[in-house]
């Protein structure tokens, strides 16, 4: 190949570099600079409730001083509660309340503190109430029982808690964490164990699922899978993508995110973000 053939491969090599630099800079800034939807509604998931405007039997959605959930009667636990974290929250304003009761808002009624007496299931909060204690009503709100499932003492006062304390580190590095988390219903009601008169249904796993933006504006999510049981190693174990939550929950997380930055998002999460 003679000197000036090789130079004119040279050149265009260079030019093809430099131009898919430029589509990936490009790519990036565009996804900066795509505004992110208001808190509020990034919290809520779709489920049928969402979907069917709120008239679906058994999808009860309902809002509260620091959280949203969907209770599910047959289960007589909640699909999803979500909430957002804020820097600025984790200013503690009230201590536990530890005022366990029944949600009278729940229209076929919520389970009760009774269902998990003598049970060996702890009352395991969904929206901790670690992360509503900068209001005396969100921290009493978060004992209500539409917010508790049956989560086994080595789940929730390790992995689960270690989880939840990590989140509030979160909110600190960024400002603000987006999150939503509940059981993973999979199963018809009737296969599972059950405990209390109300039958409380006893998950086999439970899921989280977070979002934040980085100060580069970029969107950043992360999930976990994590069973309800004795476990080794630590909560990084169980991390995957927001994708996979959505299959074995059949939920759609931060639908209301454009489709490209929700599809980058979802489908990967970066550790360096997290870790």
């Amino acid at each position: 190949m003679s000197a000036s053939r090789k130079k004119i491969i040279l050149i265009v090599v260079i030019e093809l570099i430099l131009i898919c630099l430029l589509l990936y800079r490009n790519s990036r800034k565009s996804q900066a600079q795509t505004p992110v939807p208001e808190v509020s509604d990034l919290e809520l998931p779709l489920c049928e409730a969402v979907i069917n405007g709120g008239n679906c039997p058994d999808h009860e959605i309902h809002s509260y001083a620091g959280f949203r959930l969907c209770y599910r009667e047959s289960y007589e636990v909640a699909e999803w509660v979500s909430y957002t974290v804020t820097k600025d929250e984790l200013v503690k304003e009230s201590g536990r309340t530890n005022d366990f009761r029944e949600d009278e808002s729940i229209s076929t009624g919520s389970a009760s503190p009774a269902d998990y007496y003598r049970s060996g299931y702890d009352r395991g909060h969904l929206a901790p109430a670690a992360d509503m204690a900068w209001s005396r009503e969100s921290m009493s709100e978060s004992f209500y029982m539409s917010n508790m499932t049956p989560q086994t003492p080595a789940f929730n006062r390790k992995i689960w808690m270690y989880l939840e304390s990590q989140v509030r580190i979160w909110a600190e590095r960024y400002g603000e964490v987006t999150v939503v988390t509940g059981p993973v219903l999979d199963k018809k009601a009737s296969e599972y164990k059950t405990i209390g008169e109300n039958e409380v249904c006893v998950p086999e796993w439970f899921y989280k699922v977070l979002l934040v933006k980085t100060e580069e504006g970029n969107v950043e999510t992360v999930g976990f899978l994590i069973p309800n049981e004795g476990w080794t190693g630590t909560f990084w174990d169980y991390a995957v993508t927001v994708d996979e939550v959505e299959t074995r929950t059949s939920l759609d997380f931060f639908s209301v995110l454009d489709d490209e930055i929700e599809n980058q998002a979802e489908g990967t999460f970066n550790l360096n973000c997290w870790k």
